[in-house]
């Protein structure tokens, strides 16, 4: 293993020269905000690329880290953590309590009650919920409490059991103290938290103070787009805080030590900072990656790094903390880049080479595989769906095409296994290192898996913040999309021929006392393709890019919908006819075929929440 080099300012500014401008170019984001501190001291503030602009033109305002402010996202949920180890600290809450006792509107909990540990370390079994959790109309923000009290996710895990990431369970953790407190959330912060450490130039406010509104860099959701509108986040102790690289900085050193202990004393400190739950606890899903009080613990390069990430539609940024070397870094990007990585990647990088650079140069040697591991890698193999989803309304949908795919390796079975997303080109070797735990062959990843006793395995964990649970073939193939789209072509090509057979009828001349009633029903039964694909067409256009639902538009598909899939009955009707009738194997097999297709989608609305009263995804 090469020796790490010295943390300067002079080595740092050289490397983010030629690492950071070029992401920048290749991945076409606008620009970047950096802050990289050690012991205490501020090593280097950096700004590249443009603040106004999709791309640095002549005109454009050059990022400055001390002056331009970009929004957070989810690392805002290490301000909230710190507000709730303080009122720990300081006797007012209970990390261990039902967090009802402090609540003024009820919360069903039918899998167990859930504590501010749960909230703060992702484990309260909430489902997912993202409705308008982003919007740049202030007209449609409400008050925290409304937000939370009105059409609450649902509890699908038991508290404890399975990591599932919850941008509601941390707004319900700053919520808390703000009701113990008696002090609006984004002011709490501001003064317990923000001013004692010189933070001024960051804000959870929304909109931003006058004084800061106009240092707000722009973000851009594209290359060549106009610049977005100011994000309001629907529930702000998960994400509403804008802020400097240089204040940043400030937050780093104050988790690494160099904080005034007025703010978080060196117990309260290390609690949120050890993992919050016990490694049995969550099985051999505790093995690798863990959940502090807050922050994603995790290995990179042999240094534990305690990191959070955090997006809203057009910001992207990355706070990693490496306690047991005194330093850490700081990036935010006011763009999307060309690609739906683009953000990620270059987050991954710049965390990576500098942990390879100026902690422990890359060098692996992982352990011979223990007896047993080509069965292990046998046994994990398989595909696995997000627990990070949702079971009770139309966002079950989305989660239905995250897979996991994970596969014996290459060479056989000889204990490696690769791991990788469906529709992404990136897949991962990885050695076991230990029984139900791989690391990756040449990198940073892990995989975790949680078995019963006879080896059969349940889940896997990529990142601490959520499990993956293990699915059939049938939902690791696409399979029930895939019939859902054969049943929408039956329906398209019904539609064809429906006037086509129609034409030919008239030039035969039905006798004008042929059977009405029938034909009346074919009618209705050919109408049903019509209702179903406009339901469905307007219930996707009313999908919005934060997952949020037009709910006029919706609630007309949802209707169309229905309509579409009660037309099953004209359907088995004429079905029924053309059999009475002996129409011939042509006419029988369309009909039976229309029967089956609206059948099938009938179902599959069902399944995934399409017709639910319930539209808040």
């Amino acid at each position: 293993m090469q020796e790490a080099r010295e943390l300067t300012a002079e080595d740092v500014d050289t490397w983010l020269d030629g690492l950071v401008p070029a992401l920048l170019e290749t991945e076409r984001i606008p620009g970047a905000t950096v802050a990289v501190v050690s012991a205490g001291e501020i090593v280097t503030l950096r700004g590249f690329g443009a603040a106004d602009r999709p791309r640095s033109v002549p005109g454009a305002t050059p990022v400055d880290p001390q002056h331009h402010l970009f929004r957070t996202g989810s690392v805002s949920k290490l301000l909230t953590a710190a507000a709730v180890l303080q009122q720990v600290e300081r006797g007012a809450l209970d990390l261990d309590a039902d967090i009802r006792e402090h609540l003024d509107f009820s919360l069903e909990l039918p899998l167990g009650a859930v504590t501010l540990r749960h909230l703060l370390s992702h484990t309260a079994g909430f489902e997912e919920r993202v409705d308008h959790l982003l919007t740049d109309d202030p007209g449609k923000v409400r008050d925290l409490r409304t937000e939370l009290a009105e059409d609450p996710p649902q509890q699908i895990f038991a508290p404890g059991t399975t990591p599932a990431y919850s941008n509601y369970g941390n707004a319900l953790a700053g919520y808390v103290v703000e009701r113990v407190t008696g002090v609006p959330f984004a002011e709490y912060v501001r003064t317990e938290i923000l001013d004692p450490l010189g933070m001024t130039s960051t804000s959870a406010e929304q909109p931003l103070p006058p004084a800061l509104a106009g240092r707000m860099a722009d973000g851009f959701p594209a290359p060549e787009a106009e610049q977005a509108p100011f994000e309001h986040v629907s529930l702000p102790p998960a994400g509403s805080v804008s802020s400097t690289a240089a204040d940043m900085a400030a937050y780093l050193n104050f988790h690494l030590g160099h904080g005034p202990d007025a703010v978080l004393g060196p117990e309260a400190m290390a609690q949120m900072h050890a993992p919050a739950l016990p490694p049995e606890d969550l099985g051999g899903l505790g093995a690798a990656e863990q959940m502090t009080l807050g922050f994603r613990s995790h290995d990179v390069w042999g240094q534990r790094a305690l990191s959070h990430g955090g997006d809203t539609n057009v910001f992207h940024s990355e706070m990693a903390l490496f306690p047991e070397a005194d330093t850490g870094l700081f990036v935010s990007l006011n763009g999307n880049g060309a690609g739906a990585l683009s953000t990620s990647v270059l987050r991954q990088q710049l965390v990576d080479q500098f942990a390879g650079r100026y902690l422990t140069a890359p060098g692996q040697t992982l352990p011979e595989p223990a007896p047993g591991a080509a069965q292990r890698a046998a046994a994990v193999a398989g595909f696995y769906r997000s627990e990070r989803r949702a079971e009770s309304n139309a966002a079950a949908l989305a989660g239905s095409v995250s897979i996991l795919s994970v596969t014996e390796g290459p060479d056989g079975p000889d204990g490696t296994i690769t791991a990788g997303y469906r529709f992404l080109p990136t897949r991962m070797t990885m050695q076991e290192v230990e029984p139900w735990l791989w690391r990756e062959v040449g990198g940073t990843g892990t995989l975790a898996a949680r078995a019963d006793d006879d080896g059969t395995v349940r889940d896997v964990t990529l990142i601490a913040y959520w499990a993956e649970g293990k699915v059939s073939a049938w939902h690791g193939y696409f399979v029930q999309h895939l019939l859902l789209l054969a049943a929408l072509l039956v329906l398209v090509v019904t539609l064809v021929v429906w006037p086509v057979n129609r034409l030919r009828r008239r030039r035969r001349r039905d006798a004008p006392g042929a059977a009405v009633r029938p034909r009346r029903v074919r009618r209705l039964a050919y109408t049903a393709p019509v209702l179903v694909l406009a339901g469905l067409l307007l219930f996707v256009s009313s999908l919005q890019p934060d997952l949020s639902l037009l709910r006029p538009l919706t609630r007309l598909g949802q209707a169309l919908l229905l309509l579409g899939v009660l037309g099953l009955i004209p359907a088995a009707w004429h079905l029924a006819d053309t059999i009475r009738r002996r129409a011939g194997v042509i006419a029988v097999t369309g009909a039976g075929l229309l029967v089956l297709s609206l059948t099938y989608i009938g179902g599959y609305t069902v399944a995934y929440r399409i017709l639910w009263p319930d539209i808040s995804i």
